[in-house]
């Protein structure tokens, strides 16, 4: 199976135009595009996804409901409904997906073996009963799934902040916008 393509970016955010595998992507740091999508269900309560515990980074913690790449020639719209349905197991249109906003984000993990340098467009989706319930994890993205209220987050995320991927510019639009 061929590594999945990426377009790559500018420091700056405009497009460099080339684009590479995933694999070269993170072992030199190039700047690129992904996703974060959070799911509510009908009752308000943030879907978090516990990340597989085979996963390259951050294995075992809690993350966003879902997230990804953007492949090469790909839109963020297009790459939000795909993790949506790879991830969970929800199949989405785009006009289901409100776009709130997007994060410059570094950082480097695994001892400087993978350096990530994104622009990632956060999104949110509300899911119906049925979706909520009937969650399908990918194997070995996706471990569980764990529902928790605006409050129950910051509670826990307060006491244990290592078992959150941190994601600070997500979390306070949680804090001031999701109940």
């Amino acid at each position: 199976m061929q590594e999945e393509q990426i377009d790559i970016l500018n420091p700056d955010g405009t497009p460099a135009g080339y684009s590479c595998g995933r694999t070269r992507v993170h072992a030199e740091g190039l700047w690129h595009r992904t996703i974060h999508v959070w799911a509510f269900n009908s009752e308000g309560k943030i879907l978090f996804q516990l990340r597989a515990r085979v996963k390259e980074n951050n294995p075992g913690l809690l993350d966003t409901s879902c997230a990804g790449h953007i492949s090469a020639g790909d839109t963020s719209i297009n790459a939000a409904v795909r993790e949506l349905r790879e991830e969970l197991g929800v199949k989405k249109s785009p006009r289901d997906l409100e776009y709130l906003f997007e994060v410059k984000y570094a950082c480097v993990l695994n001892g400087g073996s993978y350096i990530d340098n994104e622009y990632y467009d956060v999104y949110r989706v509300t899911l119906s009963d049925e979706e909520a319930r009937s969650l399908v994890p990918q194997p070995g993205e996706v471990d569980s799934f764990v529902w928790m209220t605006r409050d129950e987050f910051f509670a826990k995320h307060k006491l244990h902040p290592e078992k959150f991927v941190e994601h600070p510019e997500d979390f306070q639009w949680l804090m001031e916008n999701a109940r």
